[in-house]
């Protein structure tokens, strides 16, 4: 609904939409051209900066106006000296700019109004971030505000090719949420397709970006994500200067940026830090942790239950004493074991930190010891769980999805052996091939197989090869600076 001419009509809208909101406030003026009301929202405005650089400015000025739209026009140009202003014409964008820290100016006789931005509300200090450490980087993330998001990137990328595309989300309370991507480096069409997908999400509000990302993220059905997150402003920089268009919500520390590849799982901040060498180390066993964690208590089952022949003697005879005194078979066992240990590590999530290490004495003695003593689940299969376990940690952002597939290829080895496993390790990397995020295959480098971009992939090359590269997303081949 659009805002009225008639003063006391705008007047009496904005009292009944905000009755019984004790933190809505409304002050009228009355100055030599006309009446007016200033709107704002307790606790989303500066008090000191509302007084000063409006509510003063206002009452002191004493030059006569031949109408109420030259009146505002003054109000915008010479009278209020805040640089973020807004003309407003429907009462739902009013309400938006109250919502979002501004002061909203209605005058009488005009179906006009203005937002003025004097925000100044509580926030979170840019803070070490708490899900993706490092060692050598920098100790900085993003927070819930997304003015002080936007900010944090621009910081980094001094450019005026970083695009910050604001658009509002919802019907029932509408949410900021950002579009961040480098004009000159992103692909037109990912952006306008990426920018398409979250104006056709139909939600009454944005509450956290999980709500967005699945509209984000590729139609293929699959336990892989096409959509990254990271709550990093250096890691979000590096991503959007290899074309990557970037979510940011308001509300939430993590932002979303597509498309994500599989080799993403792989790298971190820390290995452009520390030397080609080491860094191709880490990544060599971050590959092996995923191979471990994937296949590791599967093949245990396998071979226990139907291939005991490839066993060592030795080893078979202790493996056979140890599972001779449990109840179970090796599939129920680690399907068992895997089951109680995320049990244990939800827990120990969601407890408070003061008794959240409980958890992990009750899980040693009663996992670890007891109930390999009374003989319910056998030492190897302990072994086993809990490599698996640290493999899996070593590719956090894989977790969840390794949680799930882990029980699955558990399940395939005890019914179908290694055969099973073989053809299910070929649908489970069938299925990471057919993801094609905006048109960027999920699965390359590797396939299709580019061999110029694999110098930062398997191995990471030295910053003398790297920096001749300006690698793109939808062009990994990658364009020499002497081009």
């Amino acid at each position: 609904m659009k805002l009225f001419d008639d003063y006391e009509l705008n007047l009496l809208t904005f009292k009944d939409d905000f009755k019984d909101s004790s933190d809505f406030l409304l002050k009228e003026l009355k100055t030599k051209n006309s009446r007016m009301f200033l709107a704002c929202m307790d606790g989303l405005v500066n008090s000191l900066l509302l007084s000063q650089m409006i509510v003063e400015p206002i009452c002191d000025f004493d030059k006569k106006c031949e109408s109420p739209r030259e009146y505002l026009e003054l109000l915008q140009t010479q009278i209020v000296h805040c640089p973020e202003q807004n003309e407003v014409t429907t009462f739902d964008d009013a309400y938006y700019f109250l919502m979002s820290g501004f002061a909203v100016v209605v005058i009488e006789g005009c179906s006009t109004a203005l937002a003025f931005g004097v925000q100044g509300w509580s926030r979170r200090d840019t803070s070490e971030p708490s899900t993706e450490a490092n060692v050598k980087g920098a100790k900085e993330c993003f927070v819930e505000t997304l003015n002080d998001n936007k900010a944090l990137l621009r910081k980094r990328l001094k450019t005026y090719h970083l695009k910050q595309k604001q658009l509002s989300l919802g019907n029932s309370a509408r949410t900021p949420v950002a579009i961040c991507y480098i004009d000159d480096r992103a692909d037109k069409t990912i952006v306008d397709e990426v920018e398409k997908r979250l104006k056709e999400a139909d939600f009454n509000t944005v509450l956290d970006y999980g709500e967005l990302l699945p509209f984000i993220d590729s139609d293929v059905k699959s336990f892989f994500s096409c959509v990254g997150t990271t709550e990093r402003p250096d890691v979000l920089a590096s991503k959007l200067l290899e074309g990557r268009v970037a979510v940011m919500v308001e509300g939430t520390p993590f932002v979303m940026y597509t498309p994500y590849l599989f080799s993403d799982n792989f790298s971190s901040l820390d290995d452009y830090d520390n030397p080609p060498f080491y860094s191709s180390f880490i990544r060599i066993i971050k590959y092996g942790a995923f191979i471990v964690s994937v296949f590791l208590p599967g093949l245990f089952v396998a071979v226990g239950t139907f291939h005991q022949e490839l066993i060592p003697p030795n080893l078979l005879f202790l493996i056979a004493t140890n599972e001779a005194t449990t109840p179970y078979t090796l599939t129920v066992e680690a399907v068992f074991v895997h089951l109680v240990y995320e049990i244990m590590r939800e827990a120990g999530l969601r407890l408070p930190d003061s008794i959240g290490h409980a958890i992990s004495i009750i899980g040693a003695i009663v996992i670890g010891d007891a109930a390999v003593s009374a003989g319910i689940i056998g030492a190897p299969m302990l072994i086993v769980v809990a490599g698996t376990a640290i493999s899996s940690y070593v590719i956090y952002p894989l977790y969840e999805s390794l949680a799930v597939i882990r029980i699955i290829f558990i399940i395939i080895g005890g019914v179908f052996g290694i055969y099973g496993l073989m053809l299910g390790a070929a649908m489970l990397f069938c299925n990471i091939c057919s993801l094609n995020p905006f048109g960027v295959p999920y699965s390359s480098p590797l396939s299709p197989l580019t061999k110029t971009a694999l110098v930062d992939v398997l191995f990471r090359g030295g910053w003398r090869r790297l920096v001749k590269r300006r690698v793109r997303v939808t062009n990994l081949e990658g364009v020499s600076v002497d081009d």
